[in-house]
């Protein structure tokens, strides 16, 4: 949609200012979802090569974190691309320990947000121990 594509662009610029760092990319098999990581691997070259992961369609937080668990221990950071409630979910899980219902306000479409977590290996990640990094809205400033 045309909608669609000033978030992307917008997302684009953000990410270009923000030097964010991602060693893989997990990328839902939708064709939305491609689609966006594809326009934001063209202009951002540093973006790894993506992993379509089919399960992320329809995973829910659990489904994320059990992803994210069995990620090897050489990768220092991801980014995943996928649908809410499920994402939204897991965010909520990771930073606030209650993966059953959101605590954002407002969550969107292009919307990223970024996480630290305390864990020192994937295996170990688990939800509420995690500490915001960035949270970005298109249109919006949210940067910590």
């Amino acid at each position: 949609s045309e909608r669609g594509k000033k978030q992307i662009k917008a997302l684009r610029h953000f990410l270009q200012d923000y030097q964010l760092d991602v060693d893989m990319a997990l990328v839902s098999q939708a064709v939305r979802a491609e689609k966006t990581y594809h326009h934001l691997r063209k202009e951002i070259l540093r973006l790894p090569k993506p992993d379509v992961i089919p399960s992320i369609y329809e995973s829910d937080a659990e489904d994320l974190l059990f992803l994210c668990q069995g990620i090897p221990n050489t990768v220092r950071s991801i980014l995943i691309v996928g649908h809410n409630p499920g994402l939204e979910n897991f965010a909520s899980g990771l930073l606030f320990g209650n993966p059953e219902a959101s605590c954002f306000t407002k969550f969107p479409t292009a919307s990223l947000l970024g996480v630290n977590s305390e864990c020192e290996n994937w295996k170990d990640i688990s939800f509420g121990k995690s500490k915001l990094k960035v949270f970005w809205i298109p249109g919006q400033i949210g940067k910590l």
